[in-house]
């Protein structure tokens, strides 16, 4: 009997030990294969897109966001002449809506910067995941549009729980899954990357298609992706009340 048990926690740490391994070999591949070494270089980011959504049928939305490392970020959403703004910047950010009336710019709420904030990890979260304290574990295999993915686990701050799915071939992550509390209930919101291209040694997807059962389905179509642009540190400024 003690044998036993001796045996058989000896294959529960085993099996724990390889599936740590697996997802680290998995994530090294992938930075690896996407050239995330050249990220140390990158200092700012300006990415331009257009959306297709559910929301807004037959409209041309632009986007544009801008972020400096570990410091601001800036969102612009224009459609029909309109453009919505929301900026973040040490820890505080400020927003427009005109879509819902909001002309003026207003503080947002503290829960809605430490979201947008995401964005000055310009790294994004598999860059020094370990450094972040962030945790990784390997979940076994699921398809994607017919591919056998690999699947992991990640682990945030506050135990935020997002799965990334990568392709076994290249290793680019060709899926993830943001997983909320809302109300209550758990919420799984999908984002599946496609047209990989190289930029400055750097891979980047340039097909975003999201599922949000909260917003509907989008997909965004990257255009423009510049990497150390020139920032006015003005447009992170809230500007007055018109």
């Amino acid at each position: 009997m003690k044998k036993t048990l001796l045996s058989a926690l000896f294959l529960i740490a085993a099996a724990a030990l390889v599936s740590a391994q697996t997802a680290e070999d998995i994530i090294a591949k992938h930075l690896e294969n996407t050239g995330a070494a050249n990220w140390s270089k990158v200092k700012s980011i300006k990415m331009e897109a257009t959306i297709a959504a559910e929301a807004a049928p037959g409209m041309a939305i632009g986007w544009t966001m801008v972020a400096l490392r570990d410091q601001a970020a800036r969102m612009d959403v224009s459609i029909m002449g309109m453009t919505q703004t929301s900026t973040v910047k040490g820890g505080e950010g400020w927003s427009t809506n005109p879509f819902a009336g909001q002309m003026n710019p207003a503080p947002m709420a503290a829960d809605e910067v430490k979201v947008m904030m995401n964005m000055t990890d310009i790294d994004g979260s598999l860059v020094g995941y370990k450094e972040k304290g962030y945790k990784v574990e390997y979940v076994g295999r699921e398809d994607v549009d017919g591919v056998s993915a690999y699947k992991i686990k990640m682990i945030k701050e506050d135990d935020k729980v997002e799965y990334l799915l990568f392709d076994p071939e290249g290793y680019f992550e060709i899926m993830k899954i943001d997983v909320d509390d809302v109300d209550g209930e758990t919420v799984e919101s999908k984002t599946t990357y496609s047209d990989f291209k190289r930029q400055d040694g750097i891979v980047f997807p340039f097909t975003m298609q999201q599922s949000n059962p909260a917003v509907g389905n989008s997909t965004i179509n990257l255009t423009t992706i510049t990497l150390n642009p020139e920032v006015d540190m003005s447009v992170f400024e809230m500007p007055a009340k018109k």
